[in-house]
């Protein structure tokens, strides 16, 4: 299998979880999560270090995190955080390998998603650096609004390459570039990719998009082609942003994320009898 081929899988329940009308009792998460920790994903998002005012689904991360048992598992857990507050709480739990900021190139949406504009948000990535570094941790980038601005804010791929040389001169290396609102096309995300995994050849950009039944397959297409190796999905497909303001699109669904590797002769990792098994466990 050449190295172009080997993919890195990332599952979501958390996107899955933020935009439900009701909350689900941390027992029931940790359960889920301890039933995908068997199937293989590279990295599982499990949840994030928030108010539960804001997002009230994400509350009672403390004890899921009690249950959660990695023995044996490959993949690590990353945990969402949109300031020092929630980073602090992050690199506390030992079960937790990485950090995720949600950066955007919309400051309209940075105000929406974590309260804070360009100026802060770029301060906050630059402490929780340092906290990553100190605690032994890694620092990704979830880049909103990555393929266009709902808001009426300029937008570009040069810009979204500025604010990307911000990033990497900070020593940020890995960034997920998100479809936060579902309002990219194919077309979009195969020139984005192929315009950054050009420039910036020493980063790993991911895949995360919103997308409607129908889509998915020609934008996984584009992102394919434009040379992305980094997927990820939510196994039931629900889910979606409920900061931004506009309807919840629905995520990538993992089943029909693995059907698409599987007819391009992709090698992943994860065990299908698992996945059915997790789906089985339900939340």
């Amino acid at each position: 299998m050449k190295p172009e081929k080997l993919i890195k899988l990332t599952e979501s329940p958390r996107d899955a979880w933020q935009g439900l009308p009701y909350v689900i009792a941390p027992e029931k998460r940790a359960a889920y999560i301890n039933a995908l920790l068997k199937v293989g994903f590279d990295v599982i998002d499990f949840g994030s270090f928030v108010s539960p005012k804001a997002v009230p689904q994400m509350a009672g991360q403390d004890e899921v995190l009690r249950l959660v048992d990695k023995t044996g598992s490959r993949s690590k857990l990353m945990a969402i955080v949109g300031n020092m507050r929630g980073g602090r709480d992050a690199v506390a739990q030992p079960k937790v390998d990485l950090l995720g900021f949600p950066y955007s190139i919309s400051e309209s949406f940075l105000h929406k998603n974590i309260n804070t504009g360009f100026a802060g948000a770029e301060e906050t990535i630059g402490g929780l650096l340092s906290l990553c570094n100190d605690h032994g941790r890694e620092l990704r980038i979830f880049m909103s609004m990555a393929y266009g601005n709902p808001y009426g804010e300029e937008w570009s791929t040069g810009l979204l390459k500025k604010h990307i040389e911000m990033l990497a001169g900070k020593g940020i290396r890995t960034i997920t570039l998100a479809d936060t609102i579902g309002i990219a096309n194919a077309t979009q995300i195969g020139e984005v990719y192929t315009a950054l995994m050009e420039h910036f050849p020493g980063l790993e950009f991911g895949l995360h998009i919103h997308t409607r039944p129908g889509e998915w397959e020609a934008k996984l297409n584009a992102a394919w082609d434009a040379g992305c190796r980094w997927f990820e999905g939510v196994i039931n497909g629900i889910g979606g942003c409920p900061m931004t303001g506009y309807e919840l699109v629905g995520n990538l669904n993992t089943l029909n994320l693995i059907g698409f590797l599987d007819r391009k002769g992709a090698l992943y990792s994860v065990n299908r009898g698992e996945i059915t098994r997790a789906i089985e466990t339900g939340y």
